[in-house]
C-alpha cells in the first residue's frame, strides 16, 4: 500500500499548475499545487503498482470506472482537462502492453473489433449524433453552425471534391449509416454502394435506403475491404471517410491495392482520415475500451 501511495502522489505532483486535493478513503489527504483547490479527488482503493507502471491512463481509467477513484467536488471536465493536457507525463510500458497495443489484423479479428464498437446499438448513437448519423469530424464554417449543419457542410465539401456527375458509380468504404451516399444519390443521381463490417450500420443504412426510396440508386453490403479485389465491382469514384484508422499500418498497402482494383481508369479516390504529427502506439485505455485495434496515421 505504501508503494502504491508513493507512486500515486509522485505522479500527481507533476500536475501542480492547478491546485487540487486528494483524499484517501481510510485516512490522510494532500494538496497538489498552491492556492484553493479547484477540485477534490477521493481514492477509495489504490490501483496496484504493476498496473500503474504499465499504463497510468489505463490504471486510473479503470479505477474510475470501478468507483475506486472519484471526483467528489468540482467540475469533472475541468479535472480531466487538467490531467489530459499533460498526458505526456503518463507512464507507458509498450512491451508490457504489447498484446493490447498490437492486435491481430486478420479479417476475423478486425470484424470483432469493429463490431465491439459499432454494434452496441443504433439507438445509443442516435442519442448524441446528429440526424445524419455522421461519425467523423464536422466542418464548422460559422461559429453558430449546429452539429447537423457542420456535418452537412462536410458531406457537401466531400461530394464537391469528388467531381460527381449524374449516372456515375460511387463506392463508400466504411460507409457508416450511409448519409453521404444518400446525399450523393439525391443530388447527383449516382449509383452507390456502401460497405461496412457492422451489422447495426448495415441495418440502419438499409432502413434509410427504404425510407428515402433510393433502392434504384443505392445498396449496402457487409463486406471487408480486402474482398473488394475479388468482388467484380468497379467504380468511377471511391470515397472513404474516417475508416482507415481501423485498417492498421501493416495493411495500408493492401487497402490501397484493393481500392486500385475497383477504381476505373481516370477514376478518383478521396480519403479522409484523422492524422497525427508523431507516430504513436495508441492510448491504452482508448485501445481497450473505445477503439480496439485503432491506429492514427502519421
Amino acid at each position: 500500500m505504501a508503494i502504491e501511495k508513493s507512486l500515486i502522489e509522485g505522479f500527481l505532483k507533476q500536475f501542480d499548475t492547478v491546485p487540487f486535493s486528494v483524499k484517501y478513503k481510510d485516512e490522510g489527504k494532500f494538496i497538489i499545487g498552491e492556492g484553493e483547490p479547484k477540485f477534490k479527488i477521493v481514492i477509495r482503493k489504490l490501483p496496484n503498482k504493476t498496473d500503474l507502471l504499465k499504463s497510468t491512463s489505463l490504471a486510473l481509467g479503470e479505477a474510475y470506472m470501478n468507483g475506486d477513484i472519484d471526483l467528489i467536488e468540482g467540475d469533472l471536465y475541468y479535472a480531466l482537462d487538467t490531467l489530459l493536457s499533460n498526458i505526456d507525463k503518463f507512464t507507458l510500458d509498450i512491451k508490457g502492453l504489447k498484446k493490447l497495443l498490437h492486435t491481430s489484423t486478420s479479417l476475423k479479428h478486425q470484424k470483432e473489433e469493429v463490431c465491439s464498437h459499432y454494434d452496441i446499438g443504433n439507438d445509443f448513437y442516435k442519442l448524441w449524433l446528429d440526424k445524419t448519423m455522421s461519425y467523423s469530424c464536422a466542418y464548422f464554417k460559422n461559429d453558430n453552425d449546429t452539429l447537423e449543419e457542420a456535418q452537412m457542410n462536410k458531406i457537401y465539401h466531400i461530394l464537391n471534391k469528388l467531381n460527381l456527375k449524374e449516372g456515375m458509380s460511387l463506392l463508400d468504404i466504411g460507409c457508416g449509416w450511409g448519409y453521404l451516399l444518400v446525399e450523393a444519390a439525391k443530388k447527383y443521381k449516382i449509383h452507390g454502394v456502401g460497405i461496412t463490417l457492422s451489422e447495426e450500420q448495415y441495418k440502419g443504412f438499409s432502413e434509410l435506403i427504404e425510407k428515402e426510396n433510393l433502392r434504384e440508386y443505392l445498396q449496402v453490403k457487409l463486406l471487408d475491404y480486402r474482398k473488394l479485389k475479388d468482388s467484380g465491382m468497379t467504380f468511377d469514384r471511391v470515397v472513404s471517410v474516417g475508416m482507415i484508422e481501423h485498417v492498421g499500418r501493416e495493411n495500408y498497402s493492401l487497402f490501397f491495392d484493393n481500392v486500385s482494383k475497383v477504381l476505373n481508369p481516370k477514376g478518383e479516390f478521396l480519403l479522409h482520415y484523422i492524422s497525427s504529427i508523431h507516430e504513436s502506439q495508441g492510448e491504452p485505455w482508448i485501445k481497450k475500451y473505445i477503439f480496439p485495434g485503432g491506429v492514427i496515421p502519421s
